[in-house]
């Protein structure tokens, strides 16, 4: 039996935030992928993020004290995590996600414990974040890469980054991607909130915390640019997110944002799926990445599609009009006067490599092979072609 404990996210499920979202697809995929009675997974949460403790499709998970302050909340919950993990929990192997926590491997390798890294976007690129806080991001990234024994990228370009710039652990770099559901039925049977005041065909959806990576501010200028609230039939913005912390930027896109703008605050992934569904355009306007779950359910959905034109959008492969030049107001105002169809993602858009079942079995074969004191942590049966069809 292997104890692996999961650091670096708030919680699951339902709490905002693409590594929550992450994991909570995840986990419970691993759980099931793993051979009967050889594994047990146990997230390691934030009190005031997580709801219900206990067990979550067959993952565990505890909530432990974090300050709510935004520079040392994840910091200092990450060092308390690991000693439980250690001392507490007695596990075995810790799953670190994020550079942010990744300045506690050290920790983690001085504690004993098997260290797995999944890299979710280069966060130290983040306008929130003042030099200080940049740098030890970078330094968490580079603590990460240099000790795990595994590392994944939830993006291709990321992996093709850390390789060159860490030639030497080159081979311990994986890419395996973000996901979407492979089934479609939850998006068919899922409901859309009876409380706001948007009409199907109508609205243009965004989904994202409230923080300035996300580029709010410069959808809602293209927004009122594009003109699209003054038409015969007006097509309102939804926004759909909250912000962690109390925030000016926050306070400035709700104050600010004008006729025909909508906050739906936070919202369940099936009511977001509805919702996009629905929608007459999906817009992503971020300046920053890592692979945007959001974006791949919104393709799911079946949802016209524009992102911005960062790398880590551009990895999802859409033909190049869905993207718009990043931070240009001007830029994506032009696409928004575009009829929505002409974003609607191709109909033979591939999306097997997004798959979360796949994502789990390639994440398993990533614990197996991590060793310790000669020995794998996990041992897999042999897979024969089919599995992995």
């Amino acid at each position: 039996m292997v104890h692996v404990a999961v650091v670096g996210l708030r919680g699951i499920p339902d709490v905002m935030g693409g590594i929550e979202s992450h994991c909570a697809h995840l986990l419970p995929r691993l759980v099931d992928a793993a051979p009967p009675g050889q594994m047990t997974i146990t997230v390691l949460g934030r009190r005031g993020y997580v709801a219900k403790q206990g067990r979550y499709q067959g993952v565990e998970q505890i909530a432990l004290w974090a300050p709510r302050h935004p520079a040392l909340e994840t910091i200092v919950h990450s060092v308390v995590a690991l000693f439980h993990a250690r001392f507490v929990l007695r596990a075995d192997c810790v799953h670190l996600h994020g550079i942010g926590p990744g300045l506690t491997a050290p920790l983690a390798r001085l504690l004993g414990l098997s260290l797995l890294f999944t890299h979710h976007g280069e966060d130290y690129q983040r306008k929130k974040w003042g030099r200080l806080s940049k740098f030890a991001l970078r330094l968490g990234e580079v603590f990460a890469v240099s000790l795990a024994f595994r590392v994944i990228t939830v993006s291709q370009s990321s992996a093709n980054r850390l390789k060159q710039r860490f030639p030497r652990r080159a081979s311990r770099v994986v890419h395996i991607p973000n996901g979407v559901p492979s089934s479609e039925s939850s998006v068919v049977t899922a409901q859309a909130p009876k409380d706001l005041d948007v009409s199907p065909g109508q609205y243009i959806i965004t989904v994202g915390r409230l923080v300035p990576e996300k580029g709010h501010d410069v959808l809602i200028e293209a927004y009122r640019q594009a003109g699209l609230s003054n038409r015969k039939t007006p097509c309102k913005l939804l926004i759909v997110g909250a912000a962690d912390h109390q925030s000016s930027y926050a306070d400035s896109l709700v104050g600010d944002s004008g006729d025909g703008v909508i906050f739906a605050g936070r919202l369940q992934r099936d009511e977001v799926m509805a919702l996009n569904r629905k929608a007459a355009l999906f817009v992503l306007p971020s300046y920053h990445e890592g692979l945007s779950i959001a974006a791949l359910e919104a393709v799911r959905s079946g949802a016209p599609i524009l992102l911005s034109d960062i790398q880590a959008n551009r990895d999802i492969g859409l033909p190049a009009h869905h993207y718009f030049k990043t931070g240009s107001v001007q830029a994506l105002a032009e696409k928004l006067k575009a009829p929505p169809s002409k974003f609607a993602a191709p109909e033979r858009f591939d999306l097997d490599a997004f798959n979360w079942d796949r994502i789990a079995r390639q994440t398993l074969e990533q614990i197996a092979s991590i060793r310790r004191r000669g020995a794998p942590l996990l041992r897999l049966p042999v897979a024969n072609e089919a599995d992995h069809a």
